[in-house]
């Protein structure tokens, strides 16, 4: 059973959304309340399906957890157990989250047990690395038919770990594991993203000893004991830049609160160049179409503080309206242009090459791998029905249907509930013409 959306376009988006916490922050920093003797609470929690994978998670762990009004969560992780096989299976596919359960589940009950992961199928974005960690911290990684279990009959110790590309998984799993091991772990190659910042701020809240370097070297000297936090979590940038984008592809005017400056800057730069118009204020930043003609880019995604791969797609769908030719190299997962094939249906002139078309070659140059895209614009685009491939993706054919011609049919609209909260209520405020049939076949 998946839900449709029925989409009429050619109508602006304009008026106001709210960001909460950023879904890569958020759920991390619930997981990692599983470390602490003493209950934690947790701050601008958005309602999305992330969150509420890992909340059944922590619950079958014997975590207590509690909502308020306002949705913040008190996580209260002293009765932590073993769950069983079959109920933690239950949530197989549901997310790649369970995977940072590893750490916290072993300094807690000596134990863990990892469900087959799900997650958006934008490239490879392959467990070995986790693997690879835990057992440079003395892990035993057992693989079973639908998951892994993982122990350490001699408990985590230390480890010197360098990671080949700044996974911010891996990073992730590294912090989780290396606050209580035994020993001094020092990360090089680390992400350093606001995201990971923010998490290492929560862990530090706890009592964690965590440096991080000018070189992508994060040091963590492993304690015995972690208390809990109160943390409010930083907004979700990604969302926000969604919204931006829509705002542009639709010649709308969007007022995103709690939009964060900060942590936006290259997306901002990148947006004044293509000819958004920005007014950045306390309380989040506004985005509009400026009325004149959108120039043509060349981005290449890359790591913090690069133009982040997840602001990617809703940009391609606002160059399709840009005069002239722009080219977007991606250089984070290989797999991420699969979305451009209904962007074409719907009459978008975009190319998709093997070859790296930016300054620098990356990884995915010699693989084979359709990893560059050629966009040509402006075109009209008119409505077309398709299936909601992954997470951003996703919310980019929205976008171009909300702005193209005509009517639209986007089936599997659930899969977008994962990263953005009460989407079809923001829709619904900015002024877009939609129907929505849930559960439909």
């Amino acid at each position: 059973m998946s839900s449709v959306l029925t989409i009429r376009g050619g109508v602006p988006l304009s008026g106001r959304v709210t960001v909460r916490g950023a879904k890569n922050l958020v759920p991390k920093a619930m997981v990692a309340s599983l470390l602490g003797d003493e209950p934690s609470v947790l701050r601008n929690v958005p309602d999305i399906k992330d969150v509420e994978v890992v909340r059944n998670l922590l619950r079958l762990h014997g975590v207590e957890i509690a909502q308020d009004a306002a949705g913040d969560l008190t996580l209260d992780p002293s009765n932590a157990r073993t769950a069983h096989v079959a109920d933690i299976d239950a949530h197989a596919g549901d997310s790649r989250i369970p995977i940072l359960f590893c750490g916290p589940l072993i300094h807690a009950i000596g134990e863990a047990f990892i469900p087959d992961l799900g997650g958006c199928r934008i490239g490879d974005r392959p467990i070995d690395y986790h693997l690879g960690v835990l057992r440079q911290f003395g892990a035993v990684v057992d693989k079973r038919p639908g998951g892994i279990s993982i122990s350490a009959p001699k408990g985590l110790k230390g480890a010197k770990i360098s990671l080949p590309y700044p996974s911010v998984g891996a990073t992730e799993q590294v912090l989780l594991s290396a606050t209580k091991a035994e020993g001094i772990t020092e990360l090089t190659g680390a992400a350093t993203e606001p995201e990971i910042v923010d998490l290492i701020a929560v862990l530090q809240k706890m009592g964690a000893l965590i440096s991080i370097q000018s070189d992508r070297t994060i040091r963590i000297e492993g304690v015995r004991s972690l208390g809990g936090f109160t943390h409010t979590a930083l907004p979700d940038r990604n969302e926000a830049a969604s919204w931006a984008s829509a705002a542009l592809v639709t010649k709308g005017d969007i007022f995103v609160e709690g939009a964060l400056q900060r942590d936006m800057m290259t997306f901002l730069n990148t947006f004044r160049k293509v000819g958004g118009g920005l007014e950045i204020r306390d309380d989040g930043i506004r985005f509009y179409h400026r009325g004149g003609k959108l120039s043509p880019l060349v981005v290449e995604t890359d790591v913090h503080p690069g133009f982040m791969t997840d602001w990617q797609q809703p940009l391609v769908v606002a160059l399709t309206q840009a005069e002239g030719v722009s080219i977007v190299h991606e250089t984070v997962y290989e797999n991420r242009f699969g979305f451009t094939e209904a962007l074409r249906r719907m009459g978008a002139a975009i190319q998709v090459h093997r070859e790296c078309l930016g300054s620098v070659p990356c990884r995915f140059g010699q693989r084979n791998f359709l990893h560059s895209a050629v966009i040509s614009g402006p075109t009209s685009l008119h409505g077309a029905d398709f299936d909601v491939p992954d997470l951003r993706g996703g919310f980019s054919h929205l976008i171009a249907a909300f702005a193209a011609q005509g009517t639209s049919r986007a089936t599997g609209v659930d899969v977008i509930k994962r990263g953005y909260e009460h989407f079809t209520d923001k829709l619904e405020s900015l002024g877009a013409d939609f129907d929505l049939l849930e559960g439909a076949a």
